[in-house]
């Protein structure tokens, strides 16, 4: 491996150009725009960046030619030095914050490096890792396990699993082997962290030490009000005392970091301390004002009908729902029921919002609107006081919105721009 393709010029690509310059591997960057399967003649491995799918013609070319095809992950694994420990997390939904709390409960007593699906690739990060060694902790996406060979974590966990990236996987069984990839990877000296409430994670394929976590079953790991660690003949008890992480779907996530962090040493009272100053990330059931008495939520992160699901079960008041956007495979009617007890009314934006009311105007009251403006405003000219308007799209925002953050700051403008007078539209 010491010529190498790297198919993608985007943040990725570039970390890669890098990690070649500091051993000094000769390569090529090339995508779309450049790329002829007559660069392969001179290459020994590709490394593919994380949005390319796996019926991309470059993977077909490396077949043909039997060239090595790897993604970024895997290619920055072979670097690192292995006195590095890793944790990794995967799942649906909740990934991001889950990392996020892992490297809070950590950082104060380790060298802690946070990559990945996160935002900062795996490859920037070797060169310091290898310099002074300590925890990393990866964010995995379906597509960046999907070209995995090597990887072998210390701990890894599923959160959750419900139907996404179809568009890439095409179907779900792809998108599944994907994601429990990561764990048939895995030796018997690891962790396997899972959600034993998904009947797909609890039967993942693994060698791994097995820890299960549920909300129905009295598990290693137990969630109720709060978290109850079983492991040998040791029960740890933490209670949440963070206000913003709202949702049993937040105390799965808490649990997973929990258990990473007693894996590492940490005692319950630091643990739980911790927890309390930590802050959640944007756009994640974000609290973000209270104006007459009507309470805002920005979910802009919600994507999946999954994440919408748990947001919705989130809150005991009565709710004023916006949904849609880019409808991602889901199937709206599955919460039905849910809507039909939580939702007193739904107001639809976006480019599948008719598409959408189908699925669930027999559930309850649903209006379409032209724009996420005109949605936030009659929610709350129709709002009463103690009720929640809740920003939680199910879909991806591309059609209105240049990403999730975008959609989720406009929300927080408009709401902001409210001036507290009720308006009847």
């Amino acid at each position: 491996m010491k010529n190498i393709l790297i198919y993608g010029k985007g943040k990725t690509g570039e970390a890669v150009k890098e990690l070649c310059e500091s051993y000094g591997f000769n390569y090529i960057l090339a995508d779309d725009t450049d790329y002829s399967s007559k660069l392969l003649k001179s290459v020994d491995t590709v490394v593919v960046s994380p949005g390319i799918p796996f019926f991309h013609r470059i993977y077909k070319d490396c077949k043909k030619h039997n060239i090595e095809i790897i993604g970024e992950i895997e290619f920055a694994y072979r670097f690192l030095d292995r006195k590095n420990k890793i944790v990794a997390v995967t799942g649906t939904d909740g990934k991001s914050t889950t990392v996020k709390i892992i490297e809070h409960l950590l950082k104060d007593r380790y060298k802690t490096y946070l990559c990945g699906n996160y935002g900062v690739p795996f490859s920037s990060i070797i060169k310091r890792a290898n310099e002074e060694p300590g925890i990393v902790i990866l964010e995995l996406s379906s597509f960046q396990i999907y070209s995995l060979k090597n990887f072998r974590p210390n701990v890894s966990a599923f959160l959750n699993f419900s139907v996404d990236h179809l568009d890439w996987h095409k179907k779900l069984k792809h998108y599944f082997l994907s994601k429990e990839k990561l764990f048939r990877l895995m030796d018997r000296d690891s962790y396997a962290v899972l959600n034993y409430d998904s009947k797909f994670i609890r039967n993942v394929r693994t060698e791994a030490k097995k820890v299960f976590f549920s909300t129905q079953e009295k598990k290693d790991i137990f969630i109720r009000d709060k978290i109850y660690i079983n492991l040998g003949k040791e029960r740890t008890i933490i209670e949440n005392r963070n206000k913003n992480l709202i949702g049993k779907h937040n105390l799965k996530n808490i649990s997973v970091a929990v258990f990473v962090a007693l894996m590492h040493g940490l005692k319950a009272d630091e643990i739980e301390g911790k927890i309390e100053t930590f802050e959640p990330l944007p756009h994640r059931l974000e609290f973000v004002k209270e104006i007459n008495g009507i309470l805002f939520y920005n979910d802009s992160k919600s994507t999946t009908v999954q994440s919408l699901k748990v947001a919705i079960e989130s809150f005991d008041n009565p709710i004023f729902l916006i949904v849609g956007g880019i409808n991602k495979g889901g199937d709206f009617s599955h919460i039905s029921s849910l809507l039909k007890e939580k939702v007193k009314k739904v107001f639809l934006i976006g480019r599948d919002s008719s598409e959408i009311n189908d699925m669930i105007r027999n559930s309850c009251k649903t209006q379409i609107c032209n724009s996420l403006k005109e949605a936030v405003e009659r929610a709350y000219s129709e709002a009463d006081r103690g009720n929640v308007v809740l920003l939680s799209p199910g879909c991806a925002s591309f059609d209105m919105f240049k990403g999730y953050a975008h959609r989720g700051n406009s929300f927080k403008e408009i709401v902001e721009s409210l001036d507290g007078k009720r308006v009847l539209l």
